[in-house]
């Protein structure tokens, strides 16, 4: 592994103690619930919750969701830090047994001071536990009485709601980390809600961190979260330039560096190899670990590569990828400034890996 990639790569950061060892207990979620230390990360459809900061509008430079190839812009990227909208156990506790609610506990952040109690962290996924019309959760609390309002109604109106992959530049270590698990583990039980060997239903096991399936003649199996592996590889030939390409899936102007998934059965290795020589046509020698990232869109841990061509010719399929160019230092910094090619979004670590070859931030 290349010496200090991971110490700024964002998603990857985490001060949080998981706490694995307490997500056995029988009715942690409960006690933890009934304790004034615990705070709660709040998270709906893959959005977390940040405070207010601009009257009843979500933030649009931190609106990254019909983009799935980058985040937005960097131009309109925040200033200043954004932290995340915790709620302490008290305001949460009606929920607890509220259908479609999901707690899950996050673990312990240890780093609160010398004298301090560690404080336990929780995340509450509301995506299922909002009665329908939603937009009945954004009136007035004198519209419908406060008290026939749930928390679920209130959080849509009282928060920002936004992507990871926005919020996480402008976030605390801590924040993210807590943001990039919660965000993960709910996406996983939302995406699985029946057992995928006899198709029952399933409830939340291990404190949210598995399920257990509910068909009586299987009581013992749990269902752990499916993390798909992908290789991205930062290509660099003789001239020490960078291959970037452009896939026929993203929008005009922007170039990322290889990456695809892992096939069943294919080491790393192979599968850095392979993409390179399906996408782009060019063969690799020397092929080198950097480190990884969480990539919970939906469920990818990346696993970044730096790879050494020994061809330079490029052939693009034309199907999955529609141009590709080797560019030199002073060549890529020229085409952003210019708006020919942008970039991914710094939350990525494709975009870090990237600088990491550069030599510094581009653009």
């Amino acid at each position: 592994m290349e010496t200090g990639f991971m110490d700024r790569l964002l998603l990857a950061q985490t001060t949080i103690d998981y706490d694995v060892d307490r997500r056995s207990e029988e009715g942690l979620i409960g006690r933890l619930l009934a304790s004034d230390r615990t705070r709660v990360v709040i998270v709906d459809n893959g959005l977390v919750a940040v405070p207010k900061r601009f009257g009843s509008v979500t933030p649009a430079a931190l609106d990254c969701t019909a983009d799935p190839a980058a985040p937005r812009p960097d131009a309109e990227a925040p200033v200043g830090t954004v932290r995340l909208a915790t709620v302490s156990a008290a305001d949460v506790r009606s929920e607890e047994h509220r259908p479609g609610a999901l707690f899950v506990y996050l673990g312990l952040d240890r780093e609160v001071g010398p004298s301090a109690q560690p404080v336990p962290y929780l995340a509450l996924d509301i995506t299922r536990a909002v009665d329908e019309p939603r937009n009945a959760a954004v009136g007035a609390d004198h519209e419908l009485g406060r008290s026939a309002v749930t928390f679920s109604q209130r959080a849509l109106r009282d928060f920002d709601w936004v992507e990871l992959r926005s919020f996480a530049p402008c976030a605390s270590t801590r924040d993210a980390g807590l943001a990039t698990s919660a965000v993960a583990i709910c996406a996983w039980h939302s995406q699985q809600r029946f057992c995928p060997a006899c198709g029952a239903p399933v409830r939340p096991a291990l404190a949210g961190w598995a399920q257990a399936c509910t068909n009586p003649t299987d009581a013992d199996r749990l269902l752990f979260p499916r993390i798909e592996p992908a290789v991205i590889t930062a290509i660099v030939d003789d001239e020490e330039r960078i291959l970037l390409q452009h896939n026929t899936a993203w929008r005009e102007r922007f170039y990322s560096v290889s990456a695809g998934f892992v096939e069943a059965g294919e080491s790393l290795e192979h599968a850095v190899r392979r993409e390179a020589h399906e996408e782009v046509g060019v063969e690799l020698d020397e092929v080198c670990y950097l480190g990884s990232q969480p990539w919970p869109f939906p469920a990818s841990i990346m696993l970044g590569f730096r790879a050494h061509a020994r061809t330079a010719e490029v052939a693009v399929d034309h199907e999955e990828v529609a141009a590709a160019r080797w560019f030199t230092r002073e060549d890529l910094a020229r085409a952003v400034a210019s708006g020919e090619v942008e970039l991914p979004g710094r939350a990525s670590i494709a975009r870090h890996m990237i600088e990491n070859w550069y030599g510094g931030e581009i653009g």
